[in-house]
């Protein structure tokens, strides 16, 4: 029997304002970091104002539709006594509360279990972008640790840049977190 172990991070998304942002790219990549092969992904948006979604990820029309179909039912044009914080406010939170905040997700192999035709969106139901919050919770099996370190090596090599070091003076960078995860496998 394998030791369960478990994953935690919070995944900053920068909407453009009111629509669907697919956020199930930099999840998979999020998951393949993690010492986690087979589990559970719970995800939790930090927001009142935008939701979750799994959702059909070939015709935009489909997300255009729901978006139409939203701004029916609730409408921006509603008196509401909530209205401090403009006329999009209360009708997003009325958005959020009839979608999700929160998604649970299988996870096999190190990545997302999800249909041919799907993804994972945050829904932004405010009209100016905004920067939303998603905290990660993933519980699972460990994958086996050659798994894990070339997985975590393919994203290192992927992303680095050989001038970044002198570019950013020194600050420490998304890769140089990912060859220290590297290193601390190699000691395990």
């Amino acid at each position: 029997m394998k030791a369960t172990v478990q994953a935690l991070d919070e995944l900053v998304v920068q909407t453009p304002g009111m629509g669907f942002t697919n956020i199930t790219q930099r999840l998979n990549d999020w998951v393949a970091l993690t010492p986690v092969s087979t589990g559970i992904l719970n995800l939790y948006a930090k927001h009142t104002s935008c939701s979750l979604t799994i959702n059909e990820n070939a015709d935009p029309r489909v997300l255009d539709d729901l978006a139409d179909w939203m701004a029916d039912i609730v409408p921006e044009s509603r008196r509401y006594s909530h209205a401090d914080e403009g006329s999009d406010d209360m009708p997003a939170h009325i958005r959020t509360a009839l979608t999700a905040q929160t998604l649970s997700l299988s996870v096999d192999a190190g990545q997302l279990v999800l249909g041919t035709w799907q993804a994972v969106y945050l829904w932004e139901h405010r009209r100016r972008p905004h920067q939303r919050r998603v905290f990660c919770h993933l519980l699972g099996e460990p994958a086996a640790l050659e798994t894990t370190s070339k997985a975590l090596n393919q994203q290192i090599q992927a992303r680095h840049d050989p001038e970044a070091w002198a570019a950013d003076g020194g600050i420490e960078t998304e890769v140089d977190c990912m060859v220290d995860q590297l290193h601390d496998l190699a000691q395990t």
